[in-house]
């Protein structure tokens, strides 16, 4: 028997901002197809929906794409997550009025028409942008902003972010692993700001929601805006490995693997399990395998020295 569960919890919109973004687009599609808009007069409800269904859907792919890779540049780590939304809506909100001018306006317009004869042009994007972009980037800002008020109210008792040294040594982030590390090192000094104080203690996993970052910590879990990549690369001194595209682990933490038909699940001692990509499976199996030998090598060592004692 085939187990859905795994495909349904990626799209549950409680749990899932991929979810999430669905269950929202599809209510704006049906909601923007019953009002009737003048954009789509012509077309008949089936036709309507379909219509804008593809507009939303390619909304929403801009928005999320300009904000993922928004977030991997230096300077999103300088804003605050609000600004980072309204920033992605607007760079979003030029990149769909391009698309709706190019292909939308066109594929509407009948052969003959004065829309369908038009020749493309920057005035005409520009147009479009006056026309649209403050609806798109509040139409951003609403589908983040409860999001964006779990973040905020996650931070409510964190600390004056500190710096250098300081930052290592009165955290757990990064325990017994800074070893190598620079101390202005500033994706590790991202990663500890956005986190809120009492998560700050030794990181079991990470997952990506798109540009969200769930982190997973003895002390709970806690949603921050941060790119995957980037906090991957702020943890680089623990010994740990992205298992599949969107997880990160501690491989302190793993307690084992398991098998469910071709699927292949890493087991954490905090209950958690993910799934383990097929590309990643070796070398998940040797990293686990050298650290049972380095702990065996520790026990006897410690054996014998106290027997020596």
């Amino acid at each position: 028997m085939i187990n859905f569960s795994p495909v349904l919890s990626k799209v549950d919109p409680r749990s899932s901002w991929i979810g999430y973004l669905i269950g929202a687009g599809t209510v704006l599609s049906f909601g923007i197809a019953l009002l009737d808009p003048s954009a789509s007069r012509e077309l008949s409800l089936l036709e309507r929906v379909l219509f804008w269904s593809v507009t939303v859907a390619v909304a929403l792919i801009l928005l999320e794409g300009v904000h993922m890779l928004f977030g991997r540049t230096p300077w999103a780590s300088r804003l605050t997550a609000f600004a980072q939304v309204l920033i992605a809506g607007a760079i979003g909100a030029f990149l769909f009025s391009a698309f709706s001018v190019v292909v939308l306006d066109r594929l509407l317009a009948l052969p003959g028409s004065d829309t369908y004869q038009d020749e493309l042009s920057v005035m005409g994007i520009l147009e479009e942008l006056g026309y649209s972009a403050g609806g798109i980037i509040l139409f951003w800002s609403l589908l983040n902003a409860p999001r964006l008020l779990m973040i905020a109210y996650q931070q409510e008792d964190m600390e004056t972010p500190q710096h250098g040294m300081a930052a290592l040594e009165s955290n757990n982030v990064v325990q017994n692993s800074t070893v190598g590390f620079e101390t202005e090192d500033q994706a590790l000094l991202e990663f500890i700001r956005r986190l809120p104080h009492r998560y700050r203690s030794d990181v079991i996993a990470m997952t990506a929601e798109l540009h969200y970052l769930r982190v997973y910590t003895r002390h709970g879990e806690a949603l921050i805006l941060m790119s995957f990549g980037r906090a991957v690369e702020a943890l680089k001194a623990v010994p740990g490995m992205t298992i599949h595209r969107s997880h990160w682990v501690s491989i302190r933490h793993v307690t084992g693997l398991e098998t469910q038909g071709d699927r292949v699940l890493c087991r954490l001692d905090n209950g958690s399990k993910f799934p383990v990509s097929r590309s990643n499976r070796t070398r998940l199996r040797k990293a686990l395998e050298h650290r049972d030998r380095q702990y065996a090598v520790a026990i006897t060592d410690e054996i014998v020295r106290q027997a020596r004692s």
